[in-house]
């Protein structure tokens, strides 16, 4: 890494090396934004940043991802969103919100990103680059902010430099995460829990459907527009400020208000979601892997049939996985491609790949591919 950034950079300065993981969440899915818990982990793939300091004031940016961009340079007053730096409008938004909020960033610095997450695959590489270029600046600066602040500033550039509206369960995971635990997350007030997210006898697989999410941020934008629509609706009937805060049996009980049928689908997702979310925590925390995986089917027809947001490779991938030796299996990540996550017995694990990827083949024509993932701590500095 070092060679590639003195040969980028035309320098032999010392540098520092920082790792922002990527995260995968077990379940909650399209929640974040409806004030309802999420269960994700900080896994160990994800981005590397290589930095060192200058003496002016000018950014230079290079990842090995998009080699072809080559070297994208701006100075500390040059740092609005520019559609030709492509993948560097991420880290120059983090920037620019930080001297918004007025902090002083003394000097530019060099930066080389590489990293192992697959692109546009739904494990959250913006916001884990989003994350490692914040934590940095924190670390570099010493701006003294802490994990939490870190999230909410990603996430802040993330809606309205880039203009994605998300919530904030990616940003705060890949800051906050812990190593071999997964975070249950209320996404109305940030608390967290941890809990251990292992089952004995039973691996954690994310499979990549390999199909890229080409329509994911206006359909994401859409689905976050109808949900609001549908609580306005609901809040004419019942004072609440987020579709999660209603349990199943009160939705029941006033779903008659929505008259829209599409709202009251992805409404109806919201609200089971969140319970079997909750219900998903205390699965775990009893071991009980039977009950967690019978979750994961629920969670996958609901964001298939209310939600909409799965589509025929994610399906397909999906159902093969059940059919091989996986106890429960979901889409995770906004979806419209990108990735699954599947809880497999280690009895199956050894064939889990060929028959599933043979399978996924066989009916969609491309190559899946297959993690088994460990989960690590959040954003943080590292040696190598």
């Amino acid at each position: 890494m070092k060679d590639i950034f003195d040969q980028i950079f035309d320098t032999h300065k010392d540098t520092r090396v920082f790792f922002s993981p990527g995260r995968v969440n077990l379940i909650g899915e399209h929640i974040d934004y409806n004030g309802g818990h999420v269960f994700p982990a900080a896994i160990n793939l994800g981005t590397y940043g290589m930095v060192a300091p200058r003496e002016d004031d000018r950014f230079r940016f290079y990842s090995t991802g998009f080699s072809g961009q080559g070297v994208v340079e701006r100075t500390r007053d040059d740092l609005a969103f520019r559609e030709e730096d492509g993948w560097a409008n991420y880290a120059k938004g983090i920037l620019s919100a930080l001297i918004q909020e007025g902090h002083a960033l003394t000097h530019g610095f060099d930066l080389l990103v590489t990293g192992d997450l697959p692109k546009a695959s739904g494990l959250s590489s913006s916001a884990s680059l989003e994350v490692l270029v914040a934590y940095i600046a924190n670390t570099m600066y010493d701006l003294g902010l802490s994990r939490q602040a870190i999230a909410l500033l990603a996430q802040a550039v993330e809606n309205d430099y880039m203009g994605m509206h998300c919530g904030i369960m990616d940003q705060l995971i890949i800051a906050s995460g812990q190593k071999d635990m997964a975070l249950l997350m209320n996404t109305a007030t940030l608390e967290t829990k941890a809990v251990p997210a292992r089952f004995k006898g039973f691996q954690w697989v994310i499979m990549d459907t390999r199909y890229p999410r080409k329509t994911t941020e206006s359909k994401y934008n859409e689905r976050r527009r109808e949900c609001e629509a549908a609580l306005r609706t609901i809040q004419a009937v019942k004072p609440v400020n987020h579709l999660c805060e209603l349990d199943p049996n009160t939705f029941h009980d006033i779903q008659h208000v929505i008259k829209d049928p599409i709202l009251l689908k992805r409404a109806r997702h919201a609200v089971f979601e969140e319970a079997r979310t909750l219900a998903a925590q205390e699965a775990l925390e009893r071991q009980d892997a039977i009950a967690f995986g019978k979750l994961l089917d629920a969670s996958h027809l609901s964001l298939k049939e209310d939600y909409e947001v799965t589509g025929f490779h994610l399906d397909t991938l999906v159902a093969a996985a059940r059919q091989h030796g996986a106890i429960g299996a979901r889409v995770t990540g906004a979806g419209f491609g990108g990735c699954a996550i599947a809880l497999v017995s280690d009895q199956a694990l050894p064939d889990f790949q060929d028959k599933v990827g043979y399978d996924y083949h066989d009916i969609t024509g491309l190559k899946a591919a297959f993690y088994q993932v460990t989960f690590e701590d959040g954003v943080g500095e590292i040696t190598i």
